[in-house]
């Protein structure tokens, strides 16, 4: 395989690079430590505090016997995980994935994402490393760049939701048959992988994955049940997903201690589990609110509203007040020129659950912060 730098238009070899900054950098480096068995901690040194925080722990813990890579979890909540990941772990995974390719054939992957995370690295450098294609990156990418690129035969995409959200509305009258996208875990809402499907005449699959886990399960376009991947095996406990497999990370470094994962492992994610391979995202233990003594999903609610016309994003935050005897308040923080009104709000909600009065306080004029694999992380004032 070969890496080609889109922004100076050559290749680059694959090699140690001291300090990458560049995602060009970022991936000749990783690949550098993959192919030669030597063990990397990876993370985005562009954010002064998780900087600071790696170099505040003991560094002869950093370094575990038998690891190929040390990522760190987003830590939107807290301090980071560090979580140890093998070789041998990034291999399997990738065989995983690619048996729910099918037949497709690719001749070069095309990747949106840093590699300073388990999606950009496992799937964006290990799956290319693994078929022996070349990868494609640049810097930035505009949504008709991308567009431009997956009308080339063969092309495997590696992007995250954003950028699927971005294709449907430009409308580019293209078809993109001869490619396919595979997007990072945060969810594209239905009606949008609907309409990338009928639009661009190709197929979304969505990830649903997590740094400690790895690869859990997929769905393609507009589907709602999520199918797991080979070697992946399920339970629930509280009606909290757990999760055993090859993919399964073998140690955490948390609090600056470094633990043996035992699986199965428990993850925050609620669900309903059809059978065995099979089973429906209800949501996130901490982006549930009660309403009527009933949970509700943020993520839902979410979706509703990004539906709405003139809205370009939503991100909701629960506030709870156990002195109080009313429900959770959703603080909701919306990304839109003409802003959400309450009224119209309330009424859209009642449309899709019922009577339920449902507290909430808008906040307007905001931009969501979003991580590089689309996942919101957070908001401020325009």
């Amino acid at each position: 395989m070969k890496i080609y730098d889109m922004d100076n238009k050559r290749y680059m070899d694959i090699k140690e690079v001291k300090n990458p900054k560049t995602k060009v950098e970022q991936l000749s480096h990783v690949l550098h430590c993959f192919e030669n068995d030597i063990f990397e901690i990876v993370y985005d040194k562009s954010q002064p505090a998780l900087v600071k925080y790696i170099e505040s722990l003991d560094q002869n813990i950093l370094y575990q016997d038998g690891m190929q890579f040390l990522y760190f979890t987003s830590g939107t909540t807290g301090l980071p995980t560090g979580v140890f990941k093998t070789k041998k772990n990034s291999i399997k995974q990738a065989e995983a994935l690619l048996k729910t390719l099918g037949d497709r054939k690719f001749n070069r992957v095309v990747t949106t994402v840093p590699f300073v995370h388990i999606y950009g690295v496992d799937i964006g450098a290990v799956v290319p490393k693994f078929l022996d294609i070349d990868v494609w990156t640049k810097e930035n990418f505009l949504p008709e760049e991308l567009a431009i690129e997956a009308e080339k035969e063969g092309t495997l995409i590696v992007t995250t939701p954003v950028f699927i959200k971005a294709l449907n509305r430009i409308k580019k009258d293209t078809d993109l048959s001869g490619s396919f996208f595979l997007t990072s875990t945060a969810p594209v809402p239905k009606e949008d992988g609907k309409e990338f499907h009928e639009r661009y005449k190709t197929s979304v699959s969505q990830l649903f994955a997590s740094t400690e886990t790895g690869l859990m399960a997929h769905k393609t376009d507009d589907e709602q049940i999520l199918n797991t991947y080979e070697g992946v095996n399920i339970s629930e406990k509280y009606s909290m997903l757990r999760v055993s497999s090859p993919f399964l990370a073998q140690k955490i470094l948390k609090d600056g201690v470094v633990e043996d994962v035992k699986p199965p492992f428990q993850t925050e994610d609620i669900v309903e589990i059809l059978d065995d391979k099979q089973f429906k995202l209800l949501g996130r233990s901490s982006n549930l609110a009660k309403i009527a003594g009933k949970r509700i999903s943020t993520q839902q609610i979410e979706g509703i509203i990004e539906a709405m016309d003139g809205i370009d994003c939503a991100l909701i935050k629960i506030r709870r007040d156990d002195r109080a005897l009313k429900d959770e308040i959703l603080d909701i923080y919306v990304e839109s020129k003409e802003g959400l009104d309450a009224k119209n709000l309330r009424k859209i909600l009642k449309e899709h659950f019922g009577s339920m009065n449902i507290a909430f306080k808008i906040f307007n004029n905001m931009k969501i912060v979003r991580s590089s694999v689309g996942k919101k992380i957070g908001f401020k004032e325009l």
